[in-house]
């Protein structure tokens, strides 16, 4: 509990989704929370407006996936990716989504329990805000602005401006988190170095309103539209609500800012024509890759953009950051109440900063990708000449392109596989993993296929696997630089109960998902008749004060997936350790080594 030295538990100086995030989430597991925001909260241009998988399962945990999903886009309006030389003009190739998430397939047997959800930022910050605020232990001060910070081996004092009177005020917290995004105050003054190439290029934004687009060209709806020119790859516009609110993007190379001339003439060029809208906001920004060196600082520490800046081509930047935000939660929560070892904190940097610089290499390589076409002459002639062009460019660029837009890979696929808090798999247990049977009443619903791993293939599986043939066979090669990720490990994503992945979701025969059962504290699942016995883990979890339930499953969906019989799963829904019988240093050791109590 907060002493009275202590204005809080836990200061957050940034009020973006990312720290209204993490607040939430500590105020949801009962640590008080205050937060400043230099702002005044109000987002009028989001800077993003998709939701992966693994963000939508954290707004599963907190209630409000209802509410993330009221946001008023057409259920009916295709997610399609397209690609044009202009609205009016040629369409070059498409890749067709019924949702954000796929088809079908997705909903049945897919690998979560929700899907990726179209939410701007202007509709999801406020969502954030209001489950923040929503505790009484959550404090949100909205213009303020941070000035220093001060350490001491028993917290954080930090002074701010109140922008409402101009007066200097100091609070006290026993740890503090940034998420004050990629221009950071907070990073420089802990001493923290932003490491990588910097900045790539900049891009102007433009959200405007236009009463009816879709009747001044004849070309099928789409979310994403890429716009190609004789010269390249020039520009974007997304559906921001499906009806009338476009964001228009404007690709400036190393052109800082685009003039308002330059911006209505690209908004015509998008189109082909002239027509009738308003312009409602500008952001001209830069594409850079840079990552802190690391995200901790005795009691302060960096989350979101604040610990890492990469490009938006695929959507990781927000959603990183938010995934930081529900690793580094438990951690604090489990300091804080006395459970936690000092290890635990230490953990943070090891686990979460390799994630972000796999994604933002990821980013970057698609960056790439998206400026594969190159120059092409031809491209809008009219003759025969122009339409073969236009086939190969728009049939390589949509293969090209897949990479991007079929990703679970890195939206669920991480792996603290190097974490100290995480122990690794018995190596005797490969071996039995191979003889082991599900039982026989099974057989009448087991999958048709496995991977070589014995993982299930699903339908959606299936999909991602034709995709990825699809973009080895006709996709355009690039040389981004760096050793990238193979394209099967991003684009064909597999459930797995490997220490340190995120524990698998499968759907009981109650209806709820496996993730249900994680949030609050450890869990360790029995899995099967034959699971051995709890009674050590649960001595030990009495013994050292770690929150414990243990949950017995004889679901053979469930043993398909988790594959081992005993499965310990963190409160953050990432597997600490599995096994066929207890650890080899007893239950004792690999609680402590999983609160972070030893080294």
């Amino acid at each position: 509990m907060t002493g009275a030295s202590h204005d809080a538990d836990v200061m957050i100086v940034g009020g973006g989704p990312v720290g209204l995030a993490l607040a939430g989430e500590l105020a949801w597991r009962g640590n008080s929370v205050l937060l400043i925001e230099q702002t005044d909260g109000v987002i009028d241009h989001p800077k993003m407006d998709g939701i992966d998988l693994r963000v939508m399962e954290f707004c599963r945990r907190w209630g409000l996936v209802g509410e993330v999903k009221k946001y008023p886009f057409p259920k009916d309006y295709p997610q399609d990716m397209a690609y044009f030389t202009s609205l009016a003009g040629y369409e070059l190739g498409r890749e067709s989504f019924a949702s954000p998430s796929g088809g079908a397939e997705t909903v049945r047997d897919g690998q979560s329990p929700e899907t990726r959800v179209r939410c701007p930022q202007t509709f999801f910050d406020p969502i954030l805000r209001r489950f923040a605020e929503s505790f009484n232990s959550c404090e949100l001060r909205y213009l303020s602005r941070f000035a220093s910070l001060a350490q001491d081996g028993d917290g954080v004092t930090v002074a701010y401006e109140d922008l409402r009177t101009n007066a200097s005020r100091q609070v006290r917290a026993r740890y503090l988190v940034a998420c004050d995004g990629a221009n950071s105050t907070v990073r420089p003054a802990l001493g923290i170095a932003f490491e990588g190439p910097g900045v790539d290029s900049y891009s102007t934004s433009v959200m405007f309103r236009t009463a009816d687009l879709f009747s001044l060209h004849n070309k099928a709806p789409g979310y994403r539209n890429l716009f190609i020119s004789e010269d390249g790859i020039w520009g974007q516009l997304s559906a921001i609500n499906g009806r009338d609110l476009w964001r228009a993007m404007l690709l400036r190379g190393r052109e800082r800012r685009a003039s308002e001339e330059e911006i209505r003439e690209g908004i015509r060029r998008i189109v082909g024509r002239d027509f009738d809208y308003e312009i409602l906001s500008v952001m001209h920004w830069a594409r850079r890759e840079l990552i802190a060196s690391s995200y901790r600082t005795g009691r302060a520490f960096l989350a979101g953009d604040a610990a890492h800046a990469m490009s938006p081509t695929g959507g990781f930047g927000m959603n990183t950051g938010i995934k930081d935000a529900v690793d580094l939660a438990w951690k604090l929560d489990a300091i804080l109440k006395g459970w936690g070892g000092e290890a635990l904190l230490d953990s943070y940097t090891s686990e979460r900063r390799p994630v972000a610089i796999r994604a933002a290499r990821e980013a970057s390589g698609n960056w790439q990708r998206m400026q594969s076409p190159g120059k092409n002459p031809d491209l809008l002639d009219p003759d025969y000449r122009g339409a073969l062009t236009r086939y190969h460019v728009g049939r390589r660029f949509a293969a090209t392109m897949l990479r991007e837009w079929y990703k679970l890979g890195i939206d669920l696929g991480y792996i603290y596989s190097d974490s100290p808090i995480c122990c690794a798999d018995d190596p005797d247990d490969a071996a039995r993993e191979q003889t082991r049977k599900l039982s026989d009443d099974a057989t009448a619903d087991m999958p048709a296929a496995f991977f070589a791993d014995g993982t299930p293939v699903t339908a959606a599986n299936l999909r991602e696997w034709q995709r990825l043939r699809q973009h080895l066979a006709e996709g355009t090669p690039i040389d981004p630089g760096w050793k990238e990720l193979p394209a099967h490990e991003v684009m064909v994503y597999r459930q797995s109960s490997k220490p340190g992945a995120r524990a698998p979701h499968a759907w009981l025969a109650d209806g709820r998902s496996t993730l249900d059962w994680y949030g609050r504290g450890f869990v360790l699942l029995r899995i099967g008749a034959g699971a051995p016995s709890a009674d050590d883990f649960i001595f030990a979890a009495r013994g050292q004060g770690v929150p414990l339930e243990v949950v017995d499953c004889d679901e053979d969906p469930v043993a398909r997936v988790y594959r081992r019989p005993l499965v310990l799963v963190r409160p953050d829904g990432h597997v600490a350790w599995r096994g066929y019988d207890l650890p080899p240093g007893g239950a004792e050791q690999m609680l402590s080594r999983a609160r972070g109590a030893m080294n």
